[in-house]
């Protein structure tokens, strides 16, 4: 049998994160052979209204990085794609574009610092002597 709401005990202090890996945990468990037999009824009905209850959960937490916030568009993406009528997937498509510039957003705050090392790397090269190729450095990290 499931365990009673928010087996985790994490009341106060629950993350999208956490509330993430539990939401997974519940979508895995659901599509298991042994839960869609007729006999676990009761129990799929159970992991049923707590993964609502979960999906009901990401509203009240705030995100905190924009891991997060994509992972909360994710769990909008699998309801919706649940209860989309056919011929009607334009809300999954914007949810979809949504993410991916969240995504590329974030993306780009980190390729400014990845450059610097790459300008030291080229003065470097330019110190050292013409004969030089820089093979005597690959050698050691190679062995």
């Amino acid at each position: 049998m499931a365990e009673p709401r928010n087996p985790s005990g994490l009341e106060g202090s629950q993350s999208v994160s956490a509330l993430g890996l539990r939401w997974a945990a519940l979508r895995g468990m659901l599509t298991s052979p042994l839960i869609l037999i007729e006999e676990q009824r009761p129990l799929r009905e159970e992991l049923l209204r707590e993964l609502g209850s979960i999906e009901q959960d990401f509203v009240a937490l705030q995100s905190r990085n924009p891991m997060e916030i994509s992972a909360k568009i994710d769990i909008a993406k699998s309801a919706i794609r649940e209860g989309l009528q056919a011929g009607q997937p334009w809300l999954l498509n914007l949810l979809e574009s949504i993410q991916s510039d969240l995504q590329a957003a974030n993306a780009r705050p980190t390729a400014a610092p990845a450059g610097r090392p790459t300008t030291n790397l080229v003065r470097s090269q330019q110190q050292r002597p013409e004969g030089s190729t820089g093979s005597e450095a690959e050698t050691p990290s190679a062995a």
